[in-house]
């Protein structure tokens, strides 16, 4: 049985990556907030793919209340790591991804070479970052 054909999206991400902008951001400046809590971290991992999304469908993606998920928006909204890009829907923002990105270096189609992936810390790992 042979695999399906990747779609014109795949092969472009498998030509070019996936680019995310940080902006006017040093993403090795920049560090989550010690603020960062595990619901929060759920939330950017679903938005860090560089979705739009409503409280409601974060909530339901992450089966989380949605009560619960409009609270920590607000919070990461006041905290510049998302954005609200229209009434109700949510993206992380340059900043935001400035503050959960890592360079990591792995062999490639044309060996090693610096790729660049969307780090969510956890709690843990985050007060492990403030405390060295």
């Amino acid at each position: 049985m042979s695999e399906p054909e990747p779609s014109e999206f795949e092969r472009y991400i498998d030509e070019h990556g996936w680019k995310v902008s940080t902006g006017e951001y040093d993403y090795e400046e920049l560090s989550p907030p010690e603020w960062f809590t595990e619901l929060d971290r759920e939330i950017c991992v679903l938005l860090g793919h560089g979705f739009i999304f409503t409280p409601s469908l974060i909530a339901k993606n992450i089966e989380r209340p949605r009560s619960s998920v409009s609270r920590r928006l607000n919070t990461l909204e006041a905290g510049g790591i998302v954005e609200k890009v229209e009434r109700g829907h949510y993206k992380l923002t340059e900043e935001g991804y400035a503050r959960l990105l890592q360079r990591v270096t792995r062999e490639g189609p044309e060996g090693e070479r610096n790729w660049y992936t969307i780090k969510i810390p956890s709690p843990e790992e985050i007060q492990e970052s403030n405390e060295e």
